[in-house]
């Protein structure tokens, strides 16, 4: 289940890292409840332009790299790590178009027809394929930057939870295996 999670976290992840910058010299106009018909084409166009193959390769780079983090998976033999990997690497090619479809709609309501014409222009640009390509590029090594500082942020919480609950030095030492992961070891011995 956490594999799944770290899978929707990481396609959520890179779809925010495609949004484009809002200028404060550009006054967004209002969202449109249903979005138009060209609201919908131009918003499929943007999708086209942004969500690219390299969108998919760093997704499966990511989603690798979660699952890697996993000690449930990282204990399996390496047939089965091999298995699940190119199990991800199957399911993510499946499920991006559809999650793509998915968002064209909520994309369209989001964005005015200006505005999409102003993301497909930089976008379809030079300057916008080359910043959107390193973006792509990035975002794997990016992920495993922002993820290096979870454990850190785990051992802070653990403390600060059983600093609010009144935990033994025992059940924070349980709690912190717990957060990152890590097996049950059983009850301490008295």
């Amino acid at each position: 289940m956490r594999l799944l999670t770290a899978c929707m976290a990481a396609a959520l992840t890179g779809s925010a890292l495609t949004t484009p910058p809002t200028f404060a010299s550009e006054a967004p106009q209002a969202a449109v409840a249903e979005p138009s018909a060209r609201q919908m084409a131009l918003t499929r166009r943007y999708i086209e332009l942004t969500m690219t193959d390299q969108f998919e390769d760093a997704m499966v780079e990511m989603i690798t790299d979660l699952a890697a983090m996993d000690s449930n998976v990282r204990d399996l033999p390496e047939a089965d790590r091999r298995f699940l990997a190119d199990l991800t690497a199957e399911l993510t090619t499946d499920m991006i178009p559809r999650m793509l479809e998915e968002m064209i709609p909520i994309y369209a309501r989001t964005f005015s027809e200006a505005e999409l014409e102003a993301m497909i222009a930089f976008y379809d640009s030079e300057m916008g394929r080359s910043i959107l390509s390193k973006t792509m590029e990035v975002m794997p090594e990016a992920n495993r930057a922002a993820l290096s500082v979870v454990p850190q942020m785990l051992e802070k919480m653990a403390g600060r939870l059983c600093e609010h609950y009144g935990c033994t030095a025992d059940e924070l030492q349980e709690l912190k295996r717990e957060l990152r992961g890590e097996t049950s070891r059983g009850p301490a011995p008295k």
